[in-house]
């Protein structure tokens, strides 16, 4: 038993020690980059090859290969046999060193056959953690939308109500699907909502939205100006998460949050003097916002009130 183990150990370190050469080759004649150690034993010969044997005839990838009918996948595993055979041949004539280049090229023939017919547990738990991203990815843009998209009745635009319909439509059937472990499909959904919510929001690009809102003194227009502004301010962050953009456009990104802040500050200390003034700051400071959107990468549209 202890042997069994010892011979699994090694096989391992042979994959691992295969795969940090970076050997690359696609027939069973090995390229002469594929590396081999200068010294080599005829026990770790046929320690791989009692490896590769079992590897190519007796085990889940070998069933996984013979069941997927992916003909690279099995031509990949034809070529290793090929070469498995061919090094036999070597290690019995006492070519050593020739017999473990030609598996060390097997093992990699086996590597990529195992690439292209994934361990289906694996994949699955790989879908699963993207299904977990995209669902953040397509929350955050959905909040992006429900601010910076026109409102019912903005001409010449699909609405944002339109637009999170959509989308959330798609959200419920990835949301169906993943509860049926079906998280390829599932993932395909939240695929097609992010494309919908960042079209959206890329057409707004060069567009004006003029909002048309009656005040009944500047206090109550004040107010709105700020809240305004703190519904930008808090896409600042989701758009730093969700677009990742490179560091000199961060840097531009936190210089406009910091113009911004100061507008706002200014026009909050203005107010009770020159209620005009600060409306005017508060303005500004969310345009200084959506600069600071659009350098993290998310466009959202200019807009122009149309209140005297």
């Amino acid at each position: 038993m202890s042997t069994h183990r010892t011979e699994w150990k090694q096989a391992a370190l042979a994959f691992a020690l295969l795969h940090a050469g970076g050997a690359a080759m696609a027939q069973p004649s090995v390229d002469p980059s594929v590396r081999v150690s200068p010294v080599v034993s005829a026990q770790t010969v046929e320690q791989k090859a009692t490896m590769l044997d079992r590897v190519l005839n007796h085990s889940p990838v070998a069933a996984r290969v013979a069941a997927s009918g992916n003909p690279l996948a099995r031509k990949h595993f034809q070529d290793a046999r090929e070469l498995l055979v061919q090094a036999r041949g070597l290690a019995a004539s006492g070519e050593l060193r020739e017999a473990d280049r030609l598996l060390n090229g097997a093992i990699y023939e086996v590597s990529r056959a195992q690439q292209l017919v994934p361990d289906p547990g694996s994949l699955q738990a790989a879908e699963r953690a993207r299904y977990a991203q995209l669902e953040d990815s397509v929350a955050a843009l959905r909040r992006t939308a429900l601010i910076a998209l026109p409102a019912a009745g903005a001409p010449k635009a699909e609405t944002r109500e339109q637009v999170v319909a959509r989308a959330d439509l798609l959200v419920d059937q990835a949301a169906q699907l993943a509860r049926a472990d079906r998280y390829i499909e599932a993932n395909k959904q939240l695929d097609a909502a992010l494309l919908l919510l960042q079209d959206a929001s890329a057409r707004l690009a060069g567009h004006t939205i003029v909002y048309d809102v009656r005040f009944a003194d500047r206090k109550e227009e004040f107010d709105f100006e700020l809240e305004r502004f703190r519904s930008f301010e808090r896409l600042v962050p989701l758009a730093l998460l969700e677009f990742r953009p490179s560091a000199e456009a961060r840097v531009l990104a936190d210089r406009y949050v910091a113009q911004a802040g100061e507008l706002r500050q200014r026009g909050e200390s203005q107010f009770s003097r020159d209620p005009l003034a600060a409306i005017k700051a508060l303005t500004d400071a969310t345009e200084a916002l959506k600069r600071a959107l659009q350098a993290a990468g998310l466009t959202v549209p200019q807009t122009m009130s149309s209140t005297p």
